[in-house]
């Protein structure tokens, strides 16, 4: 091998080792370009607060900035059907809630089965709801809303935030479990229900907690129960639905992160982990606080069980009450 043939090999040798290792470096590197958390709801929300709160602590942590993204429409599934067509490289992000679980019952021809399309990466965070009557109604207790709404069947109204929403979805399991028949009023979200209410145009909603302590603060309103399994420390003398006499009625919003199927399992550990961190996190819990909810990590695989699990749950439910979306 004369001189010009050793030069040549030891530079396809050297370009060779640079390619495999800038190859290397490209997979061993996640993340190295900035990340999307897509909202599948309107800005300015809840989830909308709960993606920012999460997004600003982990591009701290993981050195890269993150964008919001709101892809509101079909009761989140424009934004959730955007997220399963992105690339599964871990770039892009959905927070999925109760209601995309629910759409799955809801909507026999949806486009992305959640199932599927997605790989749960983790829960970050809870948000409990209140059930809710205007301060005129001569109830003091769930119990007591249940014997007004049986000898009036039909009569009674409570305020809906829209089809597949958790307010409206957990008003309508209420109602199943406990027999009676209140007319569903629907609005766009919860904001809009409190005028209505607060006049004794409706006799009861699911509130969020932000807007229900305003008003029971202001003895604007009553709060009989929290839809949750436990009690809250804004409302620590308030049962729980099931406490109430009803445990089958316990409705319990989630919300967490999931990725496009096909996602290299070690990028979705590296998510996974750095969700853990962030959560635990002082300034977190404290922002999610703002919005009512309650920063508390699951692993992607209780995700998966408890999607499964609320599949079929409301499935039965559509079956039994016979509800559609719109």
């Amino acid at each position: 091998m004369n001189l010009v043939q050793r030069l040549f090999v030891r530079a396809s040798v050297a370009t060779l080792a640079a390619l495999i290792g800038h190859a290397a470096f490209a997979q061993g590197e996640f993340p190295n370009k900035p990340i999307r958390i897509i909202n599948p709801y309107a800005a300015g929300g809840v989830v909308d607060i709960l993606a920012r709160a999460l997004s600003k602590k982990m591009a701290q942590s993981m050195n890269v900035p993150f964008v919001v993204e709101s892809k509101p429409g079909g009761g989140g599934n424009i934004g959730t059907d955007h997220v399963a067509q992105s690339p599964a490289n871990g770039y892009t992000w959905l927070i999925a809630t109760t209601s995309n679980a629910a759409n799955m019952a809801l909507m026999p021809n949806i486009r992305t089965d959640l199932q599927t399309a997605f790989v749960p990466v983790a829960q970050f965070a809870y948000s409990p709801n209140y059930f809710v009557v205007p301060a005129s109604l001569p109830v003091s207790s769930v119990a007591e809303y249940v014997a007004l709404a049986k000898a009036q069947p039909g009569k009674l109204s409570y305020g809906s935030a829209g089809i597949g929403s958790t307010p409206h979805l957990g008003f309508e399991l209420f109602k199943h479990v406990a027999g009676i028949n209140v007319v569903a009023v629907s609005y766009k979200g919860a904001p809009p229900i409190v005028p209505d209410l607060l006049l004794g145009l409706l006799s009861a909603t699911y509130m969020p907690a932000p807007i229900a302590i305003a008003q029971a603060k202001g003895g604007r309103a009553k709060v009989l129960a929290v839809v949750n399994d436990t009690r809250t420390k804004d409302f620590p003398n308030v049962p729980t639905i099931a406490e109430a006499g009803f445990p089958k009625a316990v409705v319990a919003p989630w919300f967490a992160v999931m990725v496009p199927a096909g996602t290299p399992p070690e990028v979705v550990a590296r998510i996974q982990r750095e969700i853990k961190e962030a959560v635990a996190a002082p300034d977190v819990i404290a922002r999610m606080g703002t919005a009512g909810a309650v920063s508390l990590y699951r692993p992607g695989t209780e995700v998966a069980r408890r999607v499964q699990d609320e599949i079929v749950s409301w499935r039965a439910l559509v079956k039994a009450t016979g509800m559609k979306a719109e």
